[in-house]
C-alpha cells in the first residue's frame, strides 16, 4: 500500500512525468471536478504552468495562475487554433500540465488528432496530459467506420494511467450489498429508471474513491483504489512570496482500506438499514408469533415421509364423510 500511495502521489504531484498521459473517467454520479481541482492545486503550488482547455468548465476553477483555452466557442476555435493556441501557452515555460476537461469534444466535436495533441504535450515540451471522459456521453467518434474502436477504447490504449471516479456513498453501498451476498445496486442511468440520471448519494462531499491503473513501462498494468477526501486549507502550508498556493504538508490521498469510515461495521449497519427501509413500503418478514405457528403447520401427506424406505411411495390418506366413494365401481 504504501508504494501505491507514492506512485499515487508521484502522479498528482506531476513528478518525473511519471504518467505523460492521465485519463480520468467519470459520470454524473461522481464528477471529477474535486480531481482536476487536485491536479491544478498541486500544480500551481510547484510552480507549474497549469492550461485549461476547457469545454463545461470556464470560471470553475478561476484561478488567475490558470491558463484558459476557451474551446467550447464554436465559432472561433478550430482544431488549428486550439493547438496554436496550446502550443503558444506550453512555450512559455519549461513544465506545463495541460488538463482537457471533456476529450470527447475535444476530439470528436473539434476534430483534434489525438496522436497530434499527444505527441505536442508529452513528446515537444516534455509536460503532462490530463484529460477527463464523462462516460454517460455516448458519442460515435468514427461514424464513417463502422469498424473502428469506440473513442473510450482508445484512451485507454494510449493512456499512461487511468483513474475512474466513483461515489464514496455508492462504494459504500456496494460493500454493504457485497457482504450480505446480495446483488451490487446499480445507479444513476444504470438503473433503468425513466427520467433517473443521477441517484442519491452522488458526488458525496466527504471524498470520492478512485479505481486507479498505473501503467509500467512493459505494459503490465497495476491496480489499486484510493480515497481522495475534501479538500482542506489546513492541508497546505501558506503560499511564501509570489506564490498562490503553499505546498502540501503531507499526502492526503490514502488506500480505500485504510479508511476508518470504510471499514466500520456501524457505517455499514446503517447502510443496511436503510437500504432495507427503501427496498419496500411495507415489512414481509415474519413475527416470532407467526413464526411458531408455521412450524405447527402439517402439510398433507406429511405422514408419508416418515415412514420406512421400499414402500414404494405409499400416500397415506384416510377417507372422509364428504368423499364419495362408491365400492361397486371399483369392483368393474
Amino acid at each position: 500500500q504504501r508504494r501505491a500511495i507514492t506512485q499515487m502521489s508521484k502522479i498528482l504531484g506531476l513528478r518525473n512525468s511519471t504518467s505523460p498521459f492521465t485519463l480520468i473517467i467519470d459520470d454524473l454520479n461522481q464528477p471529477s471536478y474535486p480531481l482536476v481541482s487536485e491536479f491544478t492545486r498541486r500544480g500551481i503550488s510547484r510552480n507549474v504552468n497549469v492550461i485549461l482547455v476547457t469545454f463545461h468548465t470556464k470560471e470553475r476553477l478561476g484561478n488567475p495562475a490558470i491558463v484558459h483555452i476557451q474551446a467550447w466557442d464554436h465559432d472561433n476555435q478550430t482544431a488549428d487554433q486550439i493547438l496554436t493556441n496550446l502550443e503558444a501557452a506550453l512555450s512559455l515555460y519549461q513544465e506545463s500540465l495541460v488538463v482537457v476537461d471533456s476529450l470527447a469534444d475535444l476530439l470528436g466535436m473539434r476534430g483534434v488528432d489525438m496522436n497530434t495533441l499527444f505527441n505536442l504535450v508529452a513528446a515537444k515540451y516534455r509536460s503532462n496530459l490530463v484529460g477527463v471522459y464523462h462516460q454517460d456521453m455516448l458519442m460515435n467518434y468514427y461514424p464513417y467506420n463502422p469498424y473502428a474502436p469506440q473513442l473510450l477504447d482508445t484512451l485507454k490504449y494510449v493512456a499512461t494511467c487511468i483513474l475512474t471516479c466513483k461515489s464514496f456513498a455508492h462504494v459504500l453501498a456496494a460493500k454493504a450489498a457485497k457482504e450480505r451476498s446480495l446483488p451490487e445496486p446499480t445507479h444513476g442511468l444504470l438503473q433503468g429508471a425513466e427520467g433517473v440520471v443521477q441517484s442519491m448519494g452522488a458526488n458525496d462531499c466527504r471524498g470520492m474513491v478512485m479505481d486507479a491503473e498505473f501503467r509500467r513501462k512493459s505494459g503490465r498494468p497495476e491496480t489499486e483504489t484510493f480515497y481522495l477526501p475534501a479538500p482542506k486549507v489546513s492541508d497546505y502550508h501558506p503560499p511564501v512570496k509570489e506564490m498562490m498556493i503553499g505546498v502540501l504538508k503531507s499526502e492526503v490521498v490514502v488506500c480505500l482500506d485504510m479508511v476508518e469510515l470504510y471499514n466500520s461495521q456501524d457505517t455499514m449497519e446503517r447502510i443496511r438499514v436503510a437500504a432495507d427501509e427503501m427496498s419496500s413500503t411495507f415489512n414481509l418478514e415474519l413475527t416470532e408469533k407467526q413464526k411458531e405457528a408455521r412450524e405447527g403447520v402439517v402439510l398433507p401427506y406429511f405422514d408419508a415421509q416418515k415412514g420406512e424406505g421400499g414402500e414404494g411411495g405409499r400416500i397415506l390418506y384416510e377417507m372422509g364423510e364428504e368423499d364419495d366413494f362408491d365400492e361397486e365401481e371399483d369392483e368393474i
